[in-house]
């Protein structure tokens, strides 16, 4: 039976929750039996690029009349991962790979999973040739071999290079599914080739009612949860599961809690105590990777506070500290503000060039408005 393109609640069986344009445009290609060789889904960490590339990939391998059905070995395997025509690729921590030991690229052991969704990794050029020598056979026991490549952003130029020439001459019998962030991230030439799918935010109401109903989420809390991650769904399942953990072993709230309270603290503090708190961070190994999540809550309490200085407190992202906003917005002006939000951002794009964590900390500290007297 074929699928017919209609509304999103005809497509249950996806397993997905939101992103129902993406679904509908996906079914109907599967409808008419003219699914791209290659997708590239784009969007933020926790947005549900995975999710829709394991949907994609149960619709595509199903056995079942209605696909994806559920119900059939084929899509029982891939929702576990143990599909053999489905391979799931993803960049490695570094020191990682064959370069490293002794065993050969096919015996490595499956790499650490990810610290945090911030954590670098690098796709490297030894995992496409693994991916170039799995798309060379036939498909074991489906009608694809399915290649997804998660966060394809973190390939290195030769990995970018080597793939490139499976993705210009593919065989029929392959289909790849990128994830990325942004397909400007992404070499234009391997963008190009891609049907790319540009996943966007959730409305918060949706996200706090599924946190509701499918993670049995508290209400209030999922209210908040719904705030913080943004439309991020992926996001905020994680930060309502007590045993996903941060570097340093607390929870993604109680992170972000004491990122707000470490920034509350140096607006409060002089100079000298600010280039103090910025040795003790880049000091910390664990602070130095977590000052990407540091800094992703620093620029959210930013915008906040010109949220609420222009009168939009209504769409305030940190509603428990709503208190504390409006102390700051009321002593803060507003190019004091802007210019705090300013620095903070662009203290992210200068870790993301490998400056010196402490030196882009120091800098950044000595440029917050706030009580800056030795």
């Amino acid at each position: 039976m074929a699928l017919m393109a209609g509304r999103p609640e005809e497509y249950p069986n996806w397993g997905v929750i939101g992103h129902e344009w993406a679904i509908r445009g996906l079914a109907r290609s599967l409808s008419a039996d003219q699914v791209a060789h290659a997708y590239l889904f784009t969007g933020p960490h926790g947005i549900g690029k995975t999710t829709l590339a394991h949907a994609l990939a149960q619709a595509l391998e199903c056995t079942g009349s209605v696909r994806p059905c559920g119900e059939c070995a084929a899509c029982r395997k891939v929702a576990r991962d143990r599909h053999p025509d489905v391979l799931v690729v993803e960049g490695v921590p570094v020191g990682y790979g064959p370069e490293n030991t002794e065993e050969s690229e096919e015996d490595l052991p499956p790499p650490p999973p990810r610290k945090n969704d911030r954590e670098r990794r690098i796709l490297k050029v030894w995992q496409i040739r693994t991916v170039r020598r799995a798309i060379a056979r036939t498909p074991f026991e489906g009608r694809w071999k399915i290649i997804i490549l998660r966060r394809f952003e973190e390939a290195n130029d030769s990995a970018s290079n080597a793939f490139l020439k499976s993705l210009e001459e593919p065989p029929r019998h392959v289909r790849f599914i990128l994830t990325a962030r942004d397909a400007s991230l992404v070499l234009p030439t391997i963008a190009s080739r891609c049907h790319v799918l540009a996943l966007r935010p959730l409305p918060l109401p949706q996200v706090e009612d599924a946190l509701v109903k499918r993670w049995h989420v508290e209400p209030s809390q999922a209210h908040l949860l719904a705030r913080l991650s943004g439309g991020r769904l992926g996001w905020a399942v994680r930060a309502a599961t007590p045993e996903t953990r941060g570097v340093d072993g607390h929870t993604l709230l109680e992170e972000r809690r004491a990122h707000l309270e470490d920034l509350n603290r140096v607006l409060q503090i002089g100079y000298a105590e600010r280039l103090t708190f910025a040795g003790e961070v880049a000091k910390d190994k664990r602070n130095k990777e977590d000052l990407p999540d540091l800094l992703e809550a620093w620029m959210g309490w930013w915008r906040d506070l010109v949220l609420i200085q222009s009168g939009q407190r209504d769409r305030i992202t940190n509603v428990d500290f709503e208190e504390s906003l409006s102390t700051q917005a009321r002593r803060l002006s507003l190019e004091e503000v802007h210019a705090g939000l300013k620095a903070t951002r662009a203290t992210m794009r200068y870790l993301e060039q490998n400056v010196n964590a402490r030196l882009a900390i120091e800098v950044l500290l000595l440029n917050l408005p706030g009580d800056r007297g030795n």
